[in-house]
């Protein structure tokens, strides 16, 4: 069950609408939007400098089973920008869940590395490394999670103006990202992928942005499959900047490192 919910977590975070008045504000950009390369440009210069380089938080999640039932569960997460997470699934002395280095994840259930891949999280790229590295690494992992960037046009969602990569009118399954276009922030992520014979489409959408310690954190997000919720996750007691002990990365030092709740 706990090596399951290590896949969940590598495939979710492997996984709404920032908030309107009292949210994050609108940020300027010095170049003309009109392509996937220049959104990313934009969107790493309107906050070069200006993101946060470490938070930490408790995750509770709810998990919506083909029955109707929801399942409950919480991780404490770390994360350093642009791309290092570790996920311990809780209570902690389990010793179980996942540490990801760019794009190298290491599952661990009961405290032995049960599984090490290559995957890219849309999330973690998205909501912090797109800001921290320089658009060219960006734009490769872009091309590794299938978005077609040169795809590109202007949209509504939930009332906002964004911008959409990857997909053109009317297309809901390829693999996109949809970006709030005042405060060049992630609003949607669709993400298509082939799971052995099955293709699974996720409609991954940040439901929630908070300004903690003047930083726009996405704090809500809901992923939807087939129309319906499949799974959803809140942050709790957000703790931005704080500095964090290299070990918490270190997959030799998993069982040892102490999570720092």
């Amino acid at each position: 069950m706990r090596f399951a919910a290590a896949l969940m977590a590598l495939a979710l975070a492997g996984c709404g609408r920032p908030s309107g008045a009292g949210g994050p504000p609108a940020v300027a950009t010095s170049v003309a939007v009109t392509s996937g390369s220049t959104l990313i440009g934009a969107m790493h210069d309107a906050y070069e400098g200006k993101w946060f380089r470490t938070i930490s938080f408790l995750q509770n999640n709810t998990r919506y089973t083909t029955t109707g039932a929801e399942e409950k569960s919480q991780w404490y997460e770390h994360l350093q920008a642009p791309s290092k997470l570790r996920i311990a699934f809780l209570p902690a002395t389990l010793k179980s869940g996942i540490i990801q280095v760019d794009d190298r994840v290491a599952t661990f259930d009961n405290a032995r590395r049960v599984d090490i891949r290559r995957s890219v999280n849309p999330l973690l790229l998205l909501t912090s490394a797109v800001y921290t590295q320089s658009p060219a690494a960006t734009m490769r992992a872009l091309d590794s999670l299938d978005v077609n960037t040169g795809v590109f046009r202007a949209d509504r969602w939930r009332g906002q103006n964004v911008y959409v990569v990857g997909a053109g009118q009317g297309d809901t399954t390829s693999s996109q990202m949809w970006v709030d276009r005042d405060r060049l922030l992630l609003v949607r992520f669709i993400q298509r992928e082939r799971r052995g014979s099955r293709i699974t489409v996720s409609d991954i959408r940040v439901e929630k942005y908070q300004e903690i310690s003047g930083y726009p954190i996405a704090t809500e997000f809901l992923i939807v499959r087939d129309g319906k919720p499949f799974w959803r996750e809140a942050y709790a007691n957000v703790r931005v900047n704080e500095t964090l002990s290299p070990d918490l990365f270190d997959q030799t030092r998993w069982v040892n490192a102490p999570i720092a709740q």
